[in-house]
């Protein structure tokens, strides 16, 4: 701190001397400020004043080279700032000095009583302020030319010169004061600021640590971040594709959905023709079943009559049988009674006139009988007639019933199966009206399946809709989380370059 402030000090005070080379060099030649000379005042220069200036015009630059030597030996040697202070001083004075004692560079005095006052120090402007006396009063007193440039000068004057010289020095050295309490209060302050400081440097150097231990965690979060995004997007970009080969799946889907309606509506239409046909082939099943049973009905009645028939036959062939026998046997009475008769009439004959009436009688027996025998002759030849014709009509009569019988089997037989058609078409009716229920509840279904899917086609295209912009999200997480691990690396670094700061 006090290197720097010799240096800067040592660069004024090297800038003071220049000044007061220039003023002397320019007075010794041009004399421009011989009006500034106790007002206008004229007065005469010894070789004593002349002397006097070239001293004082030395002294500064003796100063300002022994400055400088020992700075360079040390920077912070302690006695430059009084050789500094000396400088200043002697070179204010060899301005007034060699500005032929012009009222007007006596105000270099509070340029270097400013300049002194920035070391702090009120030994220093005590020294100075003791110089400027010592040379006010000498040119007062002693050689008032080489001081006020003139032969008489005005104790009043000197009396203000040396006033503003004490109150400026007075009030800079109460300056100096106020700022080492202020600097004391500072200082305290400082060390209290210090050690609040190092407490925060230590909380710093925590918070450092801990900010890098957590930004490492966070680091390594942010790149498993930036991975999850990374596969997010992926899987963002799979599931797009997907509902897009979902939509075009459920387009296929709704173009194979109408194409199985089409064909729903064709059998549904086919279907009700089909129950339609099947109610009329049901109505005439019906109908064919109870002219079969009427048609059994009238079988069985013709069996019945058949039988009655083939009994009343059987009865007529034995009753003819019967009546033949009875035939045969009138004409064996026939034939009894024709030989009856010729016997009779051959013993009427042998008996003559006796037998006369007999013979008639005998004769007119044997007619009957002859007539008896021809009868039952064309009787039995009728009853044999009548029997075969009997036997003709019984034999077709039994194989007419056999057949009617058979025929009635094969009716009822057929009545039977008629009767299995019947339920079996009540049942095809049955299943054609279930099946027709079941392709209209298809047809509805798949109507409904069809708005639903459009329902889910929909809510798919939402679906890569809300994806898409979840991909662009993800895509801006993604910048962000890379941003973000960025942003923790380089906090991390920064945390690490604290640590070394303040290590």
């Amino acid at each position: 701190m006090l290197n720097k402030k010799n240096m800067l000090m040592l660069r004024l005070s090297g800038a003071a001397v220049l000044l007061s080379t220039i003023i002397f060099a320019v007075t010794e030649l041009f004399e421009p400020f011989r009006h500034m000379n106790a007002h206008g005042i004229e007065s005469t220069i010894t070789a004593a004043v002349v002397s006097g200036r070239y001293i004082l015009l030395c002294i500064p630059v003796v100063l300002l080279g022994t400055s400088v030597y020992a700075f360079l030996n040390n920077r912070e040697h302690p006695a430059l700032p009084v050789w500094n202070t000396l400088t200043l001083t002697f070179s204010s004075i060899s301005i007034i000095s060699g500005s032929g004692g012009a009222a007007e560079f006596h105000f270099s005095i509070f340029m270097v009583i400013a300049a002194a006052a920035y070391y702090e120090n009120t030994r220093l402007i005590y020294l100075m302020t003791s110089l400027f006396a010592v040379q006010h009063l000498a040119g007062y007193f002693v050689i008032p030319q080489l001081v006020f440039g003139t032969d008489a000068y005005s104790f009043l004057m000197l009396f203000i010169h040396a006033t503003f010289l004490i109150l400026t020095s007075s009030a800079t050295i109460l300056q100096i004061h106020s700022k080492r309490k202020i600097s004391a209060q500072q200082e305290a302050e400082k060390r209290l600021k210090e050690t609040r400081l190092l407490e925060l440097i230590g909380h710093v150097q925590s918070l450092s640590e801990h900010i890098r231990s957590t930004s490492e965690g966070v680091s390594a979060k942010s790149r498993n971040n930036v991975q999850t995004n990374q596969e997010m997007h992926y899987a963002f970009a799979e599931v797009t594709g997907g509902l897009g080969n979902q939509i075009l799946s459920i387009e296929q889907m709704e173009l194979n959905l109408q194409n199985i309606n089409r064909s729903i509506q064709s059998a549904l239409e086919s279907s009700e023709q089909l129950k339609q046909s099947a109610v009329i082939t049901g109505q005439a099943v019906a109908a064919s079943h109870r002219k079969v049973i009427e048609l059994l009905d009238n079988n069985n009645q013709i069996l019945h009559a058949v039988e009655s028939i083939y009994s009343t036959m059987d009865s007529l062939k034995q009753t003819a049988a019967q009546a033949q026998g009875m035939s045969g046997i009138i004409q064996e009475v026939a034939y009894q009674t024709n030989l009856i008769a010729l016997n009779a009439s051959i013993e009427a004959a042998r008996a003559g006139e006796h037998g006369k009436g007999f013979t008639i009688v005998a004769g007119e027996i044997r007619k009957l009988s002859e007539q008896s025998r021809s009868a039952a002759a064309e009787i039995q030849a009728m009853m044999s007639a009548i029997h075969k014709e009997s036997e003709d009509n019984f034999s077709q009569v039994a194989r007419g019933q056999d057949v009617i019988r058979r025929s009635f089997a094969h009716v009822d037989a057929f009545s039977a199966d008629f009767k299995q058609v019947h339920l079996l078409i009540e049942q095809l009716l049955d299943f054609i009206v279930t099946m027709n229920r079941m392709m209209t509840a298809i047809r509805n279904d798949s109507a409904s399946v069809t708005g639903e899917m459009n329902e889910i086609a929909s809510v798919i295209e939402e679906g890569m809709a809300a994806m898409e912009e979840l991909t662009v999200k993800s895509d801006n997480l993604k910048a962000s989380a890379e941003k973000v691990d960025s942003e923790v690396t380089s906090l991390s670094k920064l945390s690490q370059e604290m640590q070394k700061h303040f290590r």
